[in-house]
């Protein structure tokens, strides 16, 4: 008679890095603002923006989108919490296995319109704030899922927001991890404009969930 051992399949295993239990209980906020060290001679280099290029010319365009960066200092803010593999795989594509991201974004912040052909699907969860997504006031609990490829943009509530990013893995790294899908430099000065409009709103709190707490004193 055939042992257990020998009928029973194993379950095969999936082509990911090694798999371990993993805490991360309530960090610190990244103390380094998105864009604040950038390069602004290779900031947007590796991103795809051929479209207004083609209306409006190379040179003027990445200037125009290194303009929109400068002007984004302070108010955004990405922490990551977890990456299958360890966090030195995090923004590799494609992507192997799941990621979680935490983003603070200040009141009024406007994210420019794009997308991450190669970064395989996202899921965005809000956890407190508010954000903004097309005619939509997304509070905590709310959320919304972007396909692969799929142009999105989104703004800060009146306290701003805090919202969680999650991949599942996987992408195309035939593809652009960013394209840039803003249509008009007229839309980017918009950006720009907005961003110092609501500049000295923008204060990075010191750990995840603060934006609450920043709510209740505003209640208050």
């Amino acid at each position: 008679m055939a042992s257990t051992k020998d009928t029973v399949d194993k379950p095969k295993a999936r082509n990911l890095p090694s798999r371990r239990f993993e805490i991360f209980a309530n960090p610190e906020m990244n103390e380094q603002y998105t864009w604040q060290r950038a390069d602004w001679s290779k900031a947007t280099s590796g991103w795809e923006m051929s479209d207004l290029i083609e209306k409006y010319g190379e040179e003027e365009v990445r200037d125009k989108m290194t303009e929109v960066l400068k002007s984004y200092a302070g108010g955004m803010v990405i922490t990551g919490l977890f990456h299958e593999g360890g966090m030195e795989n995090r923004g590799k594509r494609p992507r192997k296995g799941c990621s979680l991201t935490h983003i603070w974004v200040g009141p009024g912040f406007p994210l420019f319109r794009h997308s991450h052909p190669g970064s395989g699907d996202c899921l965005y969860y809000v956890t407190n704030g508010e954000l903004i997504v097309g005619r939509r006031s997304l509070g905590p609990g709310s959320g919304f899922f972007i396909p692969a490829g799929m142009p999105y943009k989104y703004t800060g509530g009146p306290n701003g927001a805090e919202l969680l990013e999650f991949h599942p893995g996987g992408g195309d790294p035939d593809q652009p991890g960013l394209k840039v899908d803003e249509r008009t430099m007229d839309s980017m000065q918009r950006l720009i404009d907005q961003a110092n409009e609501n500049r000295d709103k923008w204060h990075r709190p010191t750990r995840i969930g603060d934006t609450t707490r920043a709510e209740e004193a505003t209640d208050d």
